[in-house]
């Protein structure tokens, strides 16, 4: 009978990070890294603290759902993570697209969730848009934003980390 060579045990691959709504110590009750609310809706609020202290001066960013799920990294300098209403953040950064050429509300990962193009939306009054670098939050983090009515056109590029919009429909890839 011929000996096997050992094979390599596959490990399991580690299951996701997860938590929920309320307010997390970063490096302590939540890791430092990009999560995702994948059932966000309109009335999600979350903020990246640098203390606890309550005042506004501790928000170091902040927003609000956009009806669709939306992504946020939690810096290691961060002191603390707050959310209301945003159900589940999670570490899976797996694709939430059927398609990667048409999404809808949301903010989504350049080339997971959605490829690079040009985009168009028959744009509903009071739509958002926002071509981002990272997903800190923070006005540094966007590369391009518009509020817009009517055909809208919009160049991801490959280089962007991630698109956002709230209030604007269905985007289709030309």
């Amino acid at each position: 009978r011929p000996r096997r060579r050992n094979q390599p045990t596959r490990l399991p691959e580690p299951a996701a990070n997860t938590f929920g709504d309320g307010t997390w110590v970063v490096g302590g009750d939540i890791k430092p890294g990009t999560y995702r609310a994948a059932d966000a809706g309109n009335g999600c609020y979350w903020e990246r603290l640098k203390n606890f202290s309550g005042s506004f001066g501790a928000i170091i960013a902040n927003g609000n759902g956009i009806g669709g799920p939306i992504v946020v990294t939690v810096d290691k300098k961060d002191e603390g993570f707050n959310s209301e209403d945003c159900g589940d953040w999670s570490d899976d950064l797996s694709p939430v697209t059927s398609s990667r050429n048409g999404f809808s509300d949301g903010t989504y990962l350049v080339g997971v969730d959605i490829s690079p193009g040009t985009y168009r939306v028959n744009a509903r009054n009071g739509c958002y848009w926002e071509r981002l670098r990272n997903f800190t939050g923070e006005f540094g983090g966007i590369i391009a934003n518009d509020n817009t009515k009517g055909s809208t056109i919009v160049e991801i590029a490959s280089s962007d980390a991630g698109f956002s919009s709230q209030d604007c429909g269905d985007w289709e890839k030309l």
